[in-house]
């Protein structure tokens, strides 16, 4: 399907809500924009569920583990803890 959209004085467009449903996509999501031979790909960036429950944990988490997938963090959690505890 082919949409034309109007670009506005300061240079974006806007998408409407069935398309930013279509995606998945919500108020603060980020996306990728992909540059392609035919023109631009917008996809949306997958959230990782420290992101999902960041409202409540953002400000524990450190920006390098932010995007990573919860099952890796926790593995690397493990370890560290592991590390630490046969340290003592």
């Amino acid at each position: 399907m082919y949409k034309i959209k109007k670009l506005s004085s300061k240079r974006q467009i806007t998408l409407n809500k069935a398309d930013l449903d279509f995606l998945g996509i919500i108020a603060g999501d980020r996306v990728i924009v992909i540059e392609k031979k035919e023109g631009l790909l917008i996809k949306p960036v997958k959230r990782s569920i420290v992101e999902e429950v960041s409202g409540s944990l953002s400000s524990y988490i450190p920006a390098s583990k932010k995007g990573i997938e919860f099952s890796k963090v926790m593995e690397v959690t493990k370890k560290e803890a592991s590390k630490k505890l046969a340290k003592k």
